[in-house]
């Protein structure tokens, strides 16, 4: 058959990674082609996991494998496609990128072998839909900041951004209306609610004004970035906004290996603890701190969405994968890739092997020796700090690879199972939320803190149940309020006890200073308050129809509690050490001493710190105070 090809040369006024993030977004390349929307599948084929797409071009049904991408950050993307069913026996691109003095040149040539006839039909096709897109890129990064990249994040991630500055139906995608009075409606119940009006202003503009595709899936702590404005203040406000009836919640659990949303449920409930990954042919056990992420998309009553994959392949969504090529076996291939510092994570598409390497300095040379087994790397030299590296890839395997190169370092924003755990939104919003009944959900890494009242049962003998029950329920007020201030969540009480859990142990080592402080300066009739904080691995379960935890890690956190005076919180002696625990502890205040904990056979080195020093305020207590302040009329 013959060869039909059309190439576009275009110069995009913008620095070269930018234009590499836009260009190999190649899912919103070939919609604003004007390419068929394919219905993809994963076949087996060989013991290796092969992408298969059925659409229709011209209303003639097509059929294809498409093998995997090859492309390098800022040089070059390309893919091809081999038909069995249809005109076309096959097809594919190529886009390469150079510096210009204007900015970015960029050649993009599309190439299909087929009857003359197709290529009368599908030129024109693409090089206009080319060449709107192109246009509209053009018009919306004149209006865009494009001067540097901020942060570490991937070029796909920083371009899309920019392009989230404006709207052009070719270049961002189709915009389905919205309906305005049931928007007033639910905007009115949200502003009830504790939101800050600019958070909330920035969503009721993103939800009018973004195309499907970005109203579809929306990620809180990335949309926090592109707007500006503190990441808390931002999930709180999408969690009100679900309450609210403006978004839905969902459950999205991802790939350890590929790092792709492997599947999407409505509910905690629904999540189990394992999962299936097509594309790396995998089971994997769920860890919920690791694989499982809150997003969030516009409710159907406010915009009926519709949302396409015109490329599954696409490095869109794979930000964190700089490089992927194909080597054939017994081969040795060579190319240069610009590498992350200070680590790199390479790896195999189907037989699962991979090696990890760290340096101070950009190499000069990578040496990468793929067998049947492993993977070797070994680093030399020391290139410029822009320079890139001379990349040697020595495929002495018996079969064809696909080598990816990844940023080890780096992770999306996402609102993973134990951040939005710790939200006293969540916990208060959504009890029902929690894993199926007998489902236990690993948790990586939580922690917890545990409290307690001592002199509770005088109280109630000297004052009356009456008035000592109301004292108690005002002590519970005040705790949680210090425990949401920095960070934390409330998971339930327990007599004269709360349990809540952090993100992180710094915030849970805060908040116990903070809520003996608090208490101790109310002098609440003689009671005291003791706590102990533990972090680590525990079980996510659902106990009287809510989340709640179990495991090692929770139960010493009561035991520690239990070893604690009036006044002390008790914490573990390597936690104590803990760079970003120990610039929190005053020395003087701290009471070494080693006890046994009940379930665990060695004595333990445990710290006991008095609540009474300095501690350092929270953001939000601040914030709170200062507002306070504010408040107060003029003299």
């Amino acid at each position: 058959m013959p060869l039909h090809e059309v190439t576009l040369v275009r110069v995009i006024r913008a620095p070269r990674d930018v234009v590499w993030g836009i260009v190999g977004d190649t899912n919103r390349v070939d919609r604003a082609a004007g390419l068929a929307t394919p219905r993809y599948s994963w076949r087996s084929e060989n013991g290796r996991q092969v992408r298969h797409a059925k659409a229709k071009e011209f209303g003639i049904a097509i059929e294809w494998e498409e093998p995997p991408y090859r492309w390098v950050e800022g040089l070059f993307v390309e893919g091809h496609r081999n038909f069995s069913k249809g005109p076309v026996s096959k097809g594919g691109f190529r886009v390469t990128l150079r510096d210009v003095a204007d900015g970015t040149e960029v050649t993009a040539t599309l190439h299909v072998e087929g009857p003359w006839w197709v290529g009368l039909l599908q030129k024109p096709k693409f090089t206009r839909g080319l060449q709107r897109y192109f246009d509209g890129i053009q018009e919306i990064l004149a209006a865009a900041r494009t001067e540097t990249r901020e942060g570490d994040d991937p070029a796909v991630l920083q371009a899309r951004r920019l392009l989230n500055q404006g709207y052009d139906e070719v270049t961002s995608g189709p915009r389905s209306p919205i309906d305005e009075k049931t928007l007033a409606g639910r905007l009115e119940v949200l502003e009830r609610h504790p939101v800050k009006k600019d958070v909330v202003e920035r969503l009721v503009r993103w939800l009018r004004e973004r195309p499907d595709d970005e109203v579809a899936q929306l990620r809180p702590f990335d949309l926090a970035s592109a707007w500006k404005v503190e990441r808390r203040d931002t999930l709180r406000t999408f969690l009100f906004a679900t309450q609210s009836g403006l978004l839905d919640m969902n459950w999205e659990i991802a790939c350890p290996t590929c790092r792709v949303g492997a599947s999407v449920v409505s509910d905690l409930g629904s999540v189990t603890t394992t999962a299936h990954c097509e594309a790396c042919d995998i089971d994997y056990a769920v860890d919920f701190a690791r694989h499982v992420e809150a997003t969030f998309k516009i409710s159907p009553a406010l915009r009926r969405v519709t949302t396409s994959r015109y490329c599954a392949s696409s490095p869109a969504f794979l930000p964190h994968v700089l490089a992927q090529t194909h080597v054939e076996a017994n081969t040795v291939r060579e190319m240069q890739v610009k590498l992350p510092i200070p680590s790199l994570h390479v790896r195999t598409l189907w037989e699962r092997r991979f090696a990890d390497v760290e340096f101070t300095a950009r190499p000069l040379e990578l040496r990468i020796h793929i067998d049947d087994e492993s993977i070797r790397i070994e680093p030399s030299g020391i290139a410029g700090a822009d320079a890139m590296t001379r990349v040697v890839i020595d495929n002495a395997s018996a079969r064809d690879a696909v080598v990816l190169f990844e940023r080890s370092g780096w992770s999306a924003d996402a609102v993973l199972g134990t951040t939005i755990a710790s939200m006293p939104e969540f916990s208060g919003l959504f009890a029902a939320e929690a894993p199926a009944a007998g489902v236990e959900l690993t948790i990586g890494h939580i922690a917890f803190l545990f409290s307690d009242l001592t002199g509770s049962t005088a109280l109630y003998e000297r004052v009356g149940d009456a008035r000592a029950f109301a004292i108690v329920e005002e002590h519970f007020r005040q705790m949680e309020a210090v425990i949401s201030n920095n960070g934390g969540a409330v998971v339930k009480t327990m007599g004269d006890a709360v349990m809540a859990s952090f993100a992180t142990p710094r915030e849970a080592v805060t908040a116990a200073l903070a809520m003996i402080a608090k208490h101790d300066e109310e002098g609440a009739e003689g009671l005291g308050v003791k706590i102990g904080v533990h972090a680590g691995p525990c079980l996510a379960v659902r106990a009287n129809e809510r989340l709640d935890y179990f495991g090692t890690t929770v139960n010493i956190a009561a035991r520690l509690q239990a070893k604690a005076q009036a006044s002390e919180v008790v914490i573990m002696q390597s936690l104590a050490e803990d760079s970003a625990i120990a610039t929190l502890i005053d020395r003087k205040l701290r009471r070494p001493f080693a006890a046994h904990l009940k379930g665990i056979a060695d004595k333990q080195d445990l710290v006991a710190v008095n609540g009474g020093m300095r501690v350092p305020k929270s953001r939000a207590t601040i914030e709170l105070e200062a507002e306070a302040v504010l408040s107060q009329p003029t003299p």
